[in-house]
């Protein structure tokens, strides 16, 4: 056998393992069953935080959070489990809204309505760049209408503000950051997004992005756009909405939501995926375009065996799925 002809075998095993993953429609029962597979870190710390919380995209939202920090996953999400279900829950929940004397008070609304006058009948790049410009112009410009340390700490409300108890859940549980402003900003744009007059959870978001336009692209973008801004959370948001869009069909291109996770790029690493040199998004399309694999099944694949799947084995235990790890890594004789 020569080599050119090992590595398309190979290449098709690998698509074909892709498409073992990813068949028909994306199964969710493994997260969503409570009695199915309780073993799983991820499962149990999405289950408990929802249980807690009450609300299923906070769970998930914490969840992408929690792996923000880098440090090690099953680490990071018993903590986040710790952290949430020990504390108040109106703050957990983003219910606790800050002190009306605040001067930051309206303006989460204002900024909420900036993002939502946008106009979403321009270019999808032209959307991205006002809502940007909507965030930046405080975080990095300070026109005087977003809290940051400087005037959180200057404020003669602060004892009154969530924002002080989530500095006190944080450092009661010893979360860890690479950045401590983003740790608590994190906390304050998710508040001003959560808990104002037009959106009071994350169900509303997507549902006042919908009301705006049937295309799943420029929806896509759109909540990736609002999303990307919160401090301390960066590209996990993706995480989060490739979460939504799996367990609640959020109705979004999933071409606009890949994900390269350092998980999903150490498995790729591992398994050799094919083309894969210094870009897997780039990878991904390759594989996809040469053997009919949407980019959704690939990325869906590459993130259920980096989150489930260990050496040892499938952790959600579903049958008739090969693990990864066994049948595609490492092989003697490559060319």
């Amino acid at each position: 056998m020569n080599g050119n002809s090992y590595i398309g075998d190979r290449e098709r095993k690998i698509a074909d393992i892709i498409r073992e993953y990813s068949k028909g429609n994306v199964d969710r029962d493994w997260l969503l069953n409570k009695n199915k597979d309780m073993d799983n870190v991820f499962k149990k710390s999405f289950h408990a935080i929802w249980n807690y919380t009450g609300d299923f995209d906070l769970a998930l939202w914490y969840l992408a959070f929690s792996q923000s920090f880098g440090k090690k996953f099953e680490v990071m999400l018993r903590k986040m489990v710790e952290l949430c279900a020990n504390s108040d829950k109106n703050v957990i929940t983003f219910k606790k809204d800050v002190p009306k004397d605040c001067q930051y008070y309206n303006t989460k609304d204002e900024m909420v309505k900036g993002i939502f006058n946008v106009g979403f009948n321009k270019p999808n790049k032209e959307i991205i760049n006002a809502i940007y410009n909507i965030y930046r112009s405080e975080k990095f410009y300070h026109t005087n209408k977003w809290c940051d340390f400087k005037a959180f700490n200057n404020c003669k409300y602060k004892e009154k503000c969530p924002i002080n108890e989530w500095i006190n859940i944080t450092n009661r549980f010893e979360l860890p950051f690479r950045s401590q402003e983003s740790k608590i900003f994190w906390y304050y744009d998710t508040l001003c997004l959560l808990n104002n007059d037009k959106i009071s959870n994350f169900d509303n978001l997507f549902s006042a992005v919908d009301s705006f336009t049937n295309d799943k692209t420029k929806k896509a973008a759109i909540i990736k756009a609002i999303l990307a801004q919160i401090r301390g959370i960066a590209t996990k948001a993706l995480l989060f909405l490739q979460m939504e869009n799996i367990f609640n069909e959020r109705d979004l291109d999933y071409s606009e939501l890949v994900f390269v996770d350092i998980k999903a790029v150490r498995v790729a690493e591992r398994m050799d995926f094919p083309f894969y040199e210094n870009n897997l998004v780039e990878a991904i399309r390759e594989i996809g375009k040469r053997y009919n694999l949407t980019a959704r099944q690939i990325d869906f694949a590459l993130w259920e065996m980096g989150f489930v799947c260990t050496a040892k084995g499938c952790l959600h235990g579903m049958d008739g799925k090969q693990c990864i790890f066994y049948d595609v890594c490492s092989y003697e004789g490559k060319q």
